[in-house]
C-alpha cells in the first residue's frame, strides 16, 4: 500500500539557523504549516514524501545549492512554487532564476519580513490571516 503524502503549505530550505527561526515565526503568524530543510538534498527528500504549495529556497548551501535543488524539484512535483531568498542574487543568478518555471519571485537578504509576508500571501491566497 502506497503511503499517503502529507500536505504542508511551505518548505523552508536554508542552512542558516537564525533565518530558519525568522521565517518560521513569520509563517506561524500567518497560520501556515511548514517544514525545514538545511540543504537542497534534504529538501528533495522531503518533497518526495510530502506535497508543498510553496518552497522558500536559499541559493548558497552545502551539498546541493538552491539552483540544483530547484531544477531537481521540477521533475518531482509541478504544482509547487518557489521563492528564492538569498544574499547572492547577482545579475547572472537572476537571469538563471528567471528561466526556472517554478520560481515565482525572489528576495535579497537581509529582507523586510513584511515583504516576505506579502509574497507568501500572494502565493497562498487561501490563507486567512488573523487581524491583530
Amino acid at each position: 500500500m502506497k503511503k499517503q503524502k502529507r500536505e504542508v503549505d511551505v518548505l523552508i530550505v536554508d542552512d542558516d539557523p537564525s533565518l530558519q527561526v525568522l521565517i518560521s515565526e513569520i509563517l506561524k503568524l500567518e497560520g501556515v504549516s511548514f517544514d525545514i530543510a538545511k540543504t537542497g538534498k534534504e529538501a528533495f527528500g522531503l518533497v518526495m514524501n510530502n506535497i508543498y504549495k510553496l518552497i522558500l529556497m536559499d541559493i548558497k548551501m552545502p551539498e546541493w545549492d538552491g539552483l540544483t535543488a530547484i531544477r531537481s524539484l521540477d521533475f518531482v512535483q509541478q504544482m509547487q512554487k518557489v521563492i528564492v531568498i538569498s544574499a547572492y542574487l547577482d545579475s547572472m543568478m537572476l537571469q538563471e532564476l528567471s528561466k526556472e518555471p517554478l520560481v515565482v519571485g525572489w528576495l535579497e537578504k537581509p529582507f523586510d519580513p513584511q515583504q516576505l509576508t506579502n509574497m507568501i500571501r500572494n502565493v497562498l491566497p487561501t490563507q486567512q490571516s488573523n487581524p491583530a
